[in-house]
């Protein structure tokens, strides 16, 4: 299996598992590889000191583990931050958070990091949500980033595979039908038992990506439910790791 949405770091509201914990359960539950991010990337002022913890701390698991940058283009040299990511730290790809960053997926400064992200071959995951914004307890509650949001910012730029993360079931479809053909979603807020099959009838499973959004949530559940799902095997396979694998090449 290949988890695609992982973060590693701390949470400001509450205490969450490390990374060490995740690396337990990837050899619990069968988890083969990973895609990760960095979690203190979304707080930090600039994010590049995040992606620099997540080099160091994921530096001896890279057979593992995939890193992620996350970037945000209302920063001052971010550019650069991402060649750097590319070039010396061996990311692969790049996590946006246009709402907790503050910036929307049409701002015009975007364009500059899809064009870098395209000639890369860098897939580009847009965090919808990271936790419901019931279980937040601040004044200033984040929002969920819109997934006709993230539909736009995929047709905007169709040469960039767009991951859309944390979508609830019946989200993908606020993206716009026919989805572009460059918009995939992970599992990480499917809850229920049918809504991964009702997923795949109608959007295909080559659109979907194993993901738990560790360590906001628990690991066990999203294998569980895509094992537990009634799926061709060939869209199973698809889900567990066959699309990841696909994404992020050789």
């Amino acid at each position: 299996m290949f988890d695609f949405n992982v973060k590693a770091g701390h949470w400001p509201y509450r205490p969450v598992r490390r990374l060490d914990a995740y690396l337990e359960a990837m050899d619990e539950y069968g988890i083969q590889h990973a895609v990760v991010s960095s979690l203190n990337a979304v707080h930090y002022l600039n994010p590049q000191n995040g992606n620099q913890e997540l080099a160091e701390a994921s530096a001896h698991h890279r057979d593992r583990l995939t890193p992620f940058a996350v970037l945000r283009p209302n920063f001052t040299g971010y550019v650069d931050d991402l060649a750097q990511c590319a070039d010396d730290l061996g990311m692969k790809g790049l996590v946006l958070y246009p709402n907790y960053h503050e910036y929307a997926l049409a701002d015009p400064a975007l364009e500059t990091l899809m064009i870098e992200a395209a000639r890369r071959a860098w897939p580009v995951c847009v965090q919808a949500g990271l936790e419901d914004p019931r279980r937040q307890f601040r004044q200033h509650k984040v929002a969920e980033v819109p997934a006709a949001d993230i539909g736009d910012f995929a047709r905007a730029y169709p040469d960039v595979p767009v991951v859309a993360l944390g979508l609830k079931v019946g989200q993908p479809e606020s993206a716009g039908e026919p989805l572009p053909h460059n918009f995939l979603f992970d599992t990480s807020n499917y809850e229920t038992l049918g809504e991964m099959e009702s997923a795949v009838e109608r959007f295909g499973a080559d659109r979907i990506l194993l993901g738990s959004n560790f360590p906001l949530f628990n690991p066990s559940a999203n294998v569980d439910k895509l094992r537990q799902a009634a799926l061709a095997e060939a869209d199973r396979d698809a889900i567990a790791g066959g699309n990841a694998r696909r994404l992020l090449g050789p």
